[in-house]
């Protein structure tokens, strides 16, 4: 008898256990990734789709020199330095207070972009942003890092409450995937020699897989992210070209194992202009790189190009060529540093064939190319005086630095100017919902 009731008992949780099942299961197709996906930007053919169906241009402009420091915005020239070089001048500048160095380059990121910035930015009528960032925001000592997140997750609040989507750009890669001083590539230098980049050497492709699982893993769930842009301007070593390829496949399922939401942006090589490295379909690079298939469902190739002549614009022509066969969408991710009148042909060259295009950059300390100039106090010039020409440093440098990046780089700050001529260069189409920006804000200018 006691064996009956063991049975039956044993049968009764056997049932419960399969209706448990069978619930779980139930949620869990009420809300699997293919209704997820609804919501997120994706890729049709040659086009970008919203989540209404609705094909999407995005009308972006890029964050530069926010997550990661370019030497020529920082220092007003062109000489070749890197952001660890401008960090550990800054410490210098501090006695050699890393932690003072450390609080600086915070309360930049803090206050570079803040609300008003993306607040401006979609006044102006823009609808995304691309966010350049360093690699090493999520790795550090050989481990993954939270430490990036604290400036992406105050930015996806300001975007999301706004409409701006956001292209998330690693831009500097671990090993360095370029010779320039953007990729912080500290075995470079001016002449920029390729073989100092060893991005495609030892677990370098590894850990920038690891990288972007981590971002990708935390942001899965994001609709205002659209993609992610594996690597920015990848220069291969000479005759190594087409590893390029092969090492984006590897990022790409890295990021596949937890996120199926969001687009993979794929750059070419030699700066982003070579895109037939990334052509499947090509027969050399079938051959060279191993690739022959579409390597992902949701994919869309970028390209770069700075260029000083109207005449050389046609040579994107060949570049949306490739993607329109790949049948893929092409957007234009940097361009820029050159007369207005080149820019403006660059960006109307982009609306005539639904290219999503991404200006460089919002904004620049002591550059005009740019929506708004940041233009240095005198404790910035004194602490650029001692780290190009030496002595002794200006005294109360680090009070005075933090009082810059708290006060004086922000939008909204006074001292800022805003270029009419690079934003009539660069804006968006005109649509009936877009008021025309404020002139009294954030469009000031610098006091004398």
């Amino acid at each position: 008898m006691m064996k009956n009731k063991t049975i039956c008992l044993f049968s009764k949780q056997r049932l419960l256990q399969q209706l448990f099942i069978v619930i779980l299961l139930l949620f869990t197709l009420s809300v699997n990734p293919a209704t997820k996906a609804a919501d997120f930007v994706h890729t049709q053919d040659t086009k970008i789709i919203d989540k209404n169906g609705n094909e999407l241009l995005f009308s972006g402009i890029n964050l530069g020199n926010w997550l990661l420091w370019e030497g020529y915005l920082m220092m007003g020239d062109w000489q070749y330095r890197t952001h660890t070089q401008f960090f550990n001048s800054i410490k210098k500048t501090f006695d050699g207070d890393i932690d003072k160095a450390i609080e600086f380059e915070h309360q930049w990121r803090l206050n570079y972009v803040n609300e008003q910035a993306i607040e401006d930015i979609k006044n102006l009528g823009f609808n995304s942003v691309r966010v350049p960032f360093n690699y090493n925001l999520f790795w550090y000592k050989g481990q993954l890092s939270d430490h990036g997140f604290q400036y992406l997750d105050r930015l996806i609040t300001y975007c999301r409450d706004r409409g701006i989507y956001i292209l998330l750009d690693m831009h500097a890669a671990p090993g360095y995937q370029n010779p320039g001083d953007h990729s912080d590539n500290g075995d470079s230098n001016a002449n920029q020699p390729r073989e100092s980049v060893k991005f495609w050497d030892g677990d370098n492709v590894n850990v920038a897989s690891q990288v972007w699982r981590h971002i990708a893993s935390r942001y899965k769930d994001e609709p205002i992210i659209w993609g992610y842009d594996l690597i920015n301007e990848p220069v291969p070593q000479d005759g190594r070209e087409y590893e390029l390829l092969g090492s984006l496949v590897t990022m790409r399922n890295a990021i596949r194992e937890v996120d199926n939401n969001h687009i993979i942006v794929a750059e070419g090589s030699w700066w982003a202009a070579d895109v037939q490295k990334l052509d499947w379909m090509d027969p050399t690079t079938q051959t060279l790189s191993g690739i022959n298939y579409r390597w992902d469902n949701n994919l869309v190739y970028q390209t770069h190009h700075y260029v000083n002549s109207v005449n050389d614009i046609a040579a994107l022509n060949d570049r949306k060529a490739i993607t329109d066969k790949l049948n893929i969408p092409l957007i234009l991710g940097e361009y820029g540093e050159t007369t207005e009148l080149v820019i403006k042909a660059m960006t109307d060259w982009s609306k005539e064939h639904n290219v999503s295009y991404f200006p460089w950059s919002f904004k620049k300390i002591s550059h005009h190319r740019t929506l708004w100039t940041v233009y240095p106090n005198d404790i910035y010039h004194a602490v650029k005086s001692y780290i190009n020409n030496g002595g002794t440093p200006p005294p109360n440098a680090y009070v005075g630095m933090i009082d810059f990046a708290q006060n004086n780089i922000a939008n909204g700050s006074a001292g800022i100017k805003f270029h009419q001529s690079f934003y009539d260069a660069v804006k968006p189409t005109p649509h009936p919902s877009l008021t025309a920006p404020s002139l009294d804000h954030p469009i000031t200018e610098p006091r004398p």
